[in-house]
C-alpha cells in the first residue's frame, strides 16, 4: 500500500468514526421510520409489502443488522392481523417495530444505522480509484479528502436512506461501464452488467443510468471510429445487452427473494390499490397484470416502485424555499441550495477548477473529437452531472440537497483534478491560473474546509455556509431534509429533563415517538392552537414551554394567517441542534 492509499484509508476511517459518533444521539429521521421497519420485514419475513417506492439494498443491510436483536419472529404476522386491509402501512409499522417490539428502541436504531456506513466507505474507495485512473494518486487523495469531510456527505452517510447508496451505485456502475467501452471483453461485460443491476437496487433515480449509458456509447463510437453509424449501432446494442443482463440476473432474483412470502393475491391487491389513480392507465394495467404471475412478480414489484417515484415526482411535495411555499418546482432551488449548503472554500475551489478546465479545453490544439477521446472519463463524469442536474431541476420534488448526492462523487473527482493541474502548473512555473496555482492558498482552503467540518459537529445535517450566517440561519432559506428531519427529538428530551420541565407543547416534524423521549412532559400542539402569548398564558397562567420544529415554523408563517407569527418577537430560550425552537412563555 503506497502513501496515498494509506492516506485514503486513514481519512475514510476517521470520517467514519466521526459519522457514527455524531449520529449516536440522533432520534430516527423521518425516512428512517419506514425504512427500518421495511428492512426488517424484508429480511425476517421475505415480504415486500412495505415501502415499495424504494429499492431494497440499503434497507436489507439495516434489516440484517437487526436480526441478532431477537425481535419476536411473529411480530409482522401479529401486526398484519391487527391491521387487516391496510395497504403499505409503512409509517405505522416502522414506528411500532422500533418503539413497541419489546426491544430497546435506541438499540434498534443504532444497529440499523451502523451497516449503512459501508456505502460511505465503498463510495470513498471508488472515488479514489476513479480519480487515480483519471488523474493520479495525489488527485485521488485530494478527492477523498473533499468527499470524506463534506458536511452533506457525512450527514447522510449514517442514515438508513437511499442517497449515499445511490452515490455508490452510480460510481460503481459508471466505472465498470466506461471500462467496458474501452475494452469490450467478456469479463468487462459481466462486471458492467452486475454493477448496473446493483445500482438499480440502491435508488430509483439510478434509472437515469439507462439514457446516460446509451449517450456514452454513442459518444464513444463517434470519438473512436472513423465511421460512425455501424460502430454506434453495435455499441448501442451491446450496451442494451449489458443493462438487460444486469436487470434480469441481479434485480429479478433479488426481488424474488423479497416477494417469497408475499402472497401473490396480496401483491396484486396492493399494486391495484397503490396504482388506482396512476396517470398512465396502460402502464398501471401492465404492472397489475404481472404482479401475481410467478415469473414476472419480482419485476412487477420493481416496476411498481418506479411508477410510484414517477407519480410522486410529478405530483411534487410541499416545499419551503426563500419565504415561499409550493408543491411545484422552483427552477433555482438546487443551484441556490447547493451554493448555501457547501462550504465556501469548496465553492472557491470548484469555481477555480471550472475556470481552469475551461481555459485548458479552449486553448488546447487537439481536434474536438480527440479531446473527447483523450479525456473520456472526465467527459463521462460531466455528462452524468449534466443529465442528473437537468432532471432534478425540472422535477417537482424540491425537498433537499440530498437529491443531488449522486453527482457529488464526480464533482469531487473533477475538482481534485483541477487542483492537481494547478499544483503542476506551479511546479512548472506557470502562474496564469487563479488560486489553484498557489500551494499555499490551496492548503489554506483545505484547512478552512476542515475547520468548517469540525465546527458543525455533531449537527452535520444542519450545515449552511456563511452566506446564511451559518447553521443557525439556514432555516430562513430552506428546511425539511436540508436542516430539520426529526433528528433532534432525543436532544430535546435531554433538555427537558435537565431543566425539570413538567410540560412542553410540541409541534414536531418527524415520526419518532415523542412520548418515548419526552415522557409525560410531552403535549401535542399544532400551528394555530395558540395565536398569541396572551392566549397561551390564559391557558397556562404560570407560563410554559413550546417546542416547534423549524420546518413547521417556517411553513406556518408563509401566507396571511401566520399562526406562529406571534413568536417572531420572542427570542427562543434555546434552539436544539439548529432544528427545534424552544420558547419559554412567561408574563412580562
Amino acid at each position: 500500500m503506497n502513501r496515498y492509499s494509506f492516506g485514503t484509508f486513514i481519512i475514510l476511517a476517521v470520517a467514519s468514526i466521526i459519522a457514527i459518533a455524531s449520529a449516536w444521539h440522533d432520534s430516527p429521521i423521518v425516512d428512517e421510520i419506514p425504512h427500518i421497519g421495511a428492512g426488517y420485514s424484508y429480511v425476517a419475513d421475505q415480504t415486500y409489502q412495505f415501502n415499495p417506492e424504494h429499492p431494497p439494498l440499503a434497507k436489507d443491510l439495516a434489516g440484517l443488522a437487526m436480526i441478532p436483536l431477537g425481535i419476536n419472529p411473529t411480530f409482522l404476522a401479529n401486526y398484519n392481523t391487527a391491521h387487516l386491509g391496510i395497504v403499505n402501512d409503512q409509517w405505522n409499522f416502522g414506528r411500532t417495530l422500533i418503539y413497541h417490539s419489546e426491544i430497546d428502541p435506541i438499540t434498534i436504531v443504532h444497529f440499523a444505522k451502523l451497516p449503512l456506513i459501508l456505502f460511505f466507505l465503498f463510495s470513498g474507495w471508488l472515488i479514489y480509484v476513479w480519480a487515480r485512473r483519471t488523474y493520479n494518486s495525489r488527485a485521488a487523495l485530494l478527492a477523498v479528502f473533499l468527499f470524506a469531510f463534506c458536511p452533506t456527505i457525512i450527514a447522510h452517510s449514517r442514515f438508513v436512506t437511499t442517497d449515499i447508496p445511490a452515490l455508490f451505485g452510480v460510481l460503481l456502475a459508471a466505472y465498470f461501464f466506461v471500462r467496458y467501452l474501452k475494452e469490450q471483453s467478456r469479463i468487462n461485460f459481466w462486471l458492467a452488467s452486475v454493477s448496473f443491476g446493483v445500482a438499480l437496487l440502491t435508488k430509483f433515480s439510478t434509472f437515469l443510468l439507462i439514457p446516460y449509458f446509451l449517450i456514452l456509447a454513442i459518444i464513444w463510437a463517434w470519438s473512436n471510429h472513423q465511421t460512425f453509424f455501424g460502430p454506434a449501432i453495435r455499441l448501442i446494442t451491446r450496451s442494451v445487452l449489458v443493462m438487460t443482463a444486469g436487470f434480469i440476473i441481479i434485480v429479478g432474483p433479488i426481488y424474488q427473494l423479497h416477494v417469497f412470502n408475499y402472497p401473490p393475491a396480496q401483491q396484486k391487491n396492493d399494486t391495484e390499490t397503490i396504482l388506482k389513480n396512476y396517470p398512465i392507465p396502460a402502464i398501471a394495467s401492465v404492472i397489475i397484470w404481472a404482479s401475481d404471475k410467478p415469473v414476472f412478480r419480482p419485476y412487477a414489484q420493481w416496476s411498481l416502485g418506479m411508477a410510484m417515484v414517477f407519480q410522486r415526482a410529478e405530483g411534487g411535495n410541499r416545499t419551503y424555499y426563500l419565504g415561499q411555499l409550493s408543491s411545484t418546482s422552483f427552477k433555482s432551488y438546487f443551484p441556490v441550495v447547493y451554493a448555501l449548503k457547501e462550504p465556501i472554500p469548496f465553492l472557491m475551489l470548484l469555481l477555480s477548477a471550472i475556470w481552469l478546465g475551461w481555459r485548458t479545453w479552449r486553448n488546447g490544439c487537439e481536434p474536438f473529437k480527440n479531446k473527447i477521446r483523450n479525456h473520456f472519463p472526465a467527459f463521462a463524469m460531466l455528462l452524468w452531472i449534466f443529465i442528473y442536474v437537468a432532471t432534478s431541476i425540472n422535477a417537482n420534488l424540491n425537498i433537499g440537497i440530498r437529491h443531488l448526492i449522486p453527482i457529488y462523487g464526480f464533482i469531487f473527482i473533477l475538482v481534485a483534478g483541477g487542483i492537481e493541474s494547478g499544483i503542476r502548473n506551479q511546479e512548472l512555473g506557470n502562474k496564469k491560473h487563479l488560486i489553484l496555482n498557489s500551494k499555499f492558498l490551496i492548503l489554506l482552503l483545505f484547512a478552512w474546509y476542515l475547520v468548517e467540518f469540525i465546527s458543525v459537529y455533531p449537527s452535520y445535517l444542519t450545515y449552511f455556509n456563511e452566506f446564511t450566517d451559518g447553521p443557525a440561519g439556514g432555516h430562513n432559506y430552506v428546511v425539511d431534509s436540508n436542516l430539520d428531519w426529526g433528528q433532534d427529538l432525543w436532544r430535546l428530551g435531554d433538555f427537558v429533563k435537565q431543566n425539570n420541565i413538567q410540560k412542553i407543547y410540541l409541534d414536531y416534524f418527524g415520526w419518532a415517538e415523542q412520548s418515548f423521549y419526552l415522557g409525560s412532559s410531552f403535549q401535542w400542539m399544532h400551528a394555530g392552537d395558540f395565536t398569541s402569548a396572551e392566549q397561551f398564558l390564559k391557558e397556562n397562567p404560570n407560563g410554559g414551554w413550546l417546542g416547534i420544529s423549524a420546518s413547521y415554523y417556517q411553513e406556518a408563517n408563509v401566507g396571511p394567517a401566520k399562526p406562529y407569527g406571534w413568536l417572531k418577537n420572542i427570542k427562543p430560550e434555546t434552539v436544539i441542534g439548529n432544528s427545534i425552537f424552544v420558547y419559554h412563555i412567561t408574563r412580562p
